[in-house]
């Protein structure tokens, strides 16, 4: 359980699929995925469609995937975003709209 990558072939697109609740103990392994990417993805896919929990700690994973984009000029996609986990990235996106968190739910 955790995260998995998936490359396509020229290695300028990634999909990370995570299969476990995102909170303070599994957030170490994600961030450590988005440390891992390869620097020539571009345009990423985080993929959480088998979440079922999630803390604050996602808006951190999230971010973090983001920076691994951005250094290339790269994009972040969110899948399968919903229940809980989809709650608290709209309850963020509500407190901070400077933070632009409804961006990652329109992906959805």
């Amino acid at each position: 359980m955790g995260a998995y990558i998936s490359l396509c072939r020229d290695g300028t697109s990634a999909l990370v699929t995570v299969d476990t609740d995102i909170d303070a103990q599994s957030r170490p392994q994600l961030e450590s995925a988005a440390d891992d990417l390869p620097a020539t993805v571009r345009d990423l896919t985080l993929d959480l469609g088998h979440v079922v929990f999630v803390d604050s700690s996602v808006l951190h994973v999230i971010r973090d995937m983001q920076r691994a984009v951005d250094r290339n000029g790269g994009r972040l996609r969110v899948a399968g975003l919903t229940g809980q986990p989809r709650r608290l990235l709209r309850h963020a996106a509500d407190l901070w709209p400077e933070a632009h968190w409804d961006s990652y739910l329109q992906a959805c």
